[in-house]
């Protein structure tokens, strides 16, 4: 190599510098292109030889797992692909979308109408009997469990039990659901409520919960789980004082 080749070398670097920082030409694209092309395929080709063997070498029960892994998968996203199409057909035929809209706004109808107390309701779910004297901290533990194990209706003797209702201890001992005694002279109260019987059952059979503390004080409690519970206690619709719709 002669004295003037570190020249040469360096003048070729200069070259190619000035290549690419100059105004890329038609011809430097489409090389371009094709070098970003071929290293999306290598990427790929290596990430395909890598599945590969993690498959060859997985032992049969991950591979068992993975099919029933990605046929459910498959299945769901058929079922949101049925759904997409339904919706799609519906929105297409304005009459379908009419009957459709009616149909939901009955069931919302309903749905409010049973949350709110203004309607009746029926389902499988309990009858809880509690016999001695009855606290309002008592009722009011027994609603809260029986709403976080989804009771939907709930009823206390005669009185329908909604987001609103109070309950109060009386001077004399018992208590009161929106200002109407419970118990009675025999000091038992029933509740009602609808839900799925055994969540519903289990969640005050629960260490510590309410059959517990209703022990505590002395009250027996007894849970029939039927297959068919009717709350039938209603509560008037109130129009609101204060609040407006903000739309």
């Amino acid at each position: 190599m002669s004295a003037s080749d570190p020249a040469r070398t360096t003048s070729g670097w200069h070259r190619l510098r000035v290549v690419l920082v100059a105004r890329p030409g038609r011809g430097q694209l489409v090389i371009a292109l094709l070098c970003a092309l071929l290293g999306f395929g290598i990427v790929l080709q290596v990430q395909a030889v890598r599945t590969d063997e993690v498959l060859a070498t997985a032992r049969p029960e991950d591979l068992v797992q993975l099919l029933d892994s990605l046929d459910q998968r498959n299945t769901r996203l058929n079922a949101e692909l049925t759904d997409l199409r339904g919706l799609r057909d519906s929105l297409v035929s304005g009459q379908d979308s009419e009957r459709a809209a009616a149909a939901e706004l009955a069931a919302r109808q309903t749905e409010l109408g049973i949350l709110a107390g203004t309607l009746r309701a029926v389902g499988p779910g309990v009858v809880i009997t509690m016999t001695g004297p009855v606290t309002a901290s008592l009722l009011l533990d027994t609603v809260q469990e029986l709403r976080d194990a989804g009771a939907e209706a709930i009823q206390i003797d005669e009185v329908r039990v909604v987001a609103q209702t109070a309950f109060v201890a009386r001077s004399g001992g018992g208590a009161t659901v929106d200002g109407k005694e419970v118990g009675g002279a025999a000091k038992q109260v029933v509740v009602k409520a609808i839900g799925e019987a055994s969540t519903l059952a289990s969640s005050l059979r629960i260490p510590g919960g309410v059959v517990d503390s209703a022990r505590t004080d002395r009250v027996s409690v007894s849970i029939d789980e039927r297959e068919q519970v009717a709350v039938e206690a209603l509560r008037p619709l109130r129009a609101p004082d204060y609040a407006r719709s903000g739309s």
